[in-house]
């Protein structure tokens, strides 16, 4: 990954969790934002409202895919569910801190700990 581009690898929990890891730059510039951003509005359209978002990987992130998350916030909070991020990059907590979403999203350890939460 030393090419800056975006890298998305989706699997599923019970076809009901997605279980979503972005690493690179989270950024629009990339051709890939406009397909990981369709891909995961499509899957709320399906019903799949639970998210477990693993930014380890991440190099980057701007407003665009603060935007992105914000928008699967939203969409999962009008069905009674949430969006859990694992993260332990701290440039990438540091935007999220400055950008007030993680005050609207549940910072989990592991995509383990992200289950159980939705298990509950």
């Amino acid at each position: 990954m030393l090419d800056g581009k975006l890298y998305v690898k989706v699997s599923f929990y019970k076809e009901i969790i997605a279980k979503v890891e972005i690493s690179g730059e989270f950024t629009v510039f990339y051709q890939e934002f406009d397909l990981l951003y369709k891909e995961l509005m499509a899957y709320t359209k399906i019903g799949i409202y639970r998210f477990i978002l693993n930014l380890n990987g991440l190099t980057y992130i701007d407003s665009s895919g603060i935007g992105v998350i914000i928008r699967l916030v939203t969409n999962a909070s009008k069905k009674n569910s949430m969006v859990c991020i694992i993260c332990d990059q701290p440039q990438v907590l540091k935007i999220l801190g400055i950008s007030n979403v993680d005050k609207i999203i549940r910072f989990v350890t592991s995509y383990d700990e992200g289950i159980k939460y939705f298990e509950v």
